[in-house]
C-alpha cells in the first residue's frame, strides 16, 4: 500500500470525527424571551467541543506530518495507524460523556467523565509512541527523516510527557475534579506546544 493511501483514508476520518463532534449541538427548548438563557446554558458542550476540537486538530496535525514522510507502509504500520485512529474517533463519546455531565453537576459523575477522557487520552498518546518506536527502527521514512535524522528519537520524547499529563489527571480526579480537569487540559495544551517545538 502506498503511504498516500493510508494518509487519505486516515484524513478522512479526521475529517468525519471533525464532523461528527458538532453534531452534539441541539437547539434548545426555550420560551419566548429567553433563547439568550437557554443557549448560555449549553456552555459545558461548548467547552467539551472546544477543547476536544483542539485535541483532534492538534492529532491530525501531528499524523499529517508523520505520513508525509512516511515512504513505505508495512502491514505492521497499518495495523498501528488503525489502532490509533479508532482510538481517536472514541473521542466523540468521551465528549460527549464530558459535557453531558457537566450540565448537571454531580461530583461522580464528573469524575467517571473526566477518568474516561483522561484513559483515551493516554491511549492515544501510547499509540502514537508505539508509531513514533516502530518507524525509528524501520527504513519507512523518508531519508531526510530516518533514523540518522533523529526525527523520530526527537518525537518519542514528546508521548511520555502527555501520558503523566493525563495519568496525573486521572488520579487527580479522586481528590477534585477541578485540579484534574486543569490537568486534562494541560495534558491537551502540551500536544499543542510539542508540535509548535517539532517544526522547529
Amino acid at each position: 500500500m502506498k503511504a498516500t493511501r493510508i494518509q487519505s483514508f486516515s484524513d478522512g476520518v479526521f475529517a468525519i470525527l471533525i464532523t461528527l463532534l458538532v453534531l452534539e449541538f441541539k437547539l434548545p427548548e426555550y420560551q419566548q424571551g429567553g433563547l439568550a438563557q437557554a443557549v448560555l446554558a449549553q456552555w459545558p458542550t461548548m467547552l467539551a467541543y472546544v477543547v476536544t476540537y483542539a485535541y483532534v486538530g492538534i492529532l491530525w496535525l501531528f499524523h499529517h506530518d508523520l505520513f508525509d514522510r512516511v515512504t513505505r507502509v508495512t502491514p505492521r504500520l497499518n495495523v498501528l495507524n488503525l489502532s490509533s485512529l479508532f482510538l481517536t474517533t472514541l473521542l466523540s463519546y468521551s465528549m460527549s460523556l464530558l459535557a453531558k455531565s457537566l450540565s448537571a453537576p454531580d461530583v461522580p459523575d464528573v469524575r467517571f467523565a473526566v477518568c474516561a477522557y483522561d484513559a483515551l487520552a493516554l491511549s492515544i498518546s501510547l499509540s502514537y509512541l508505539f508509531i513514533y518506536r516502530y518507524l525509528s527502527r524501520t527504513s519507512c521514512l523518508s531519508a531526510s527523516s530516518g533514523p540518522s535524522s533523529g526525527y523520530s528519537d526527537r518525537m518519542r520524547r514528546y508521548p511520555p510527557v502527555s501520558i503523566g499529563l493525563y495519568a496525573s489527571s486521572f488520579v487527580a480526579a479522586f481528590a477534585s475534579v477541578y485540579v484534574s480537569l486543569a490537568f486534562l487540559a494541560a495534558g491537551i495544551a502540551y500536544h499543542g506546544y510539542a508540535y509548535w517545538r517539532s517544526s522547529d
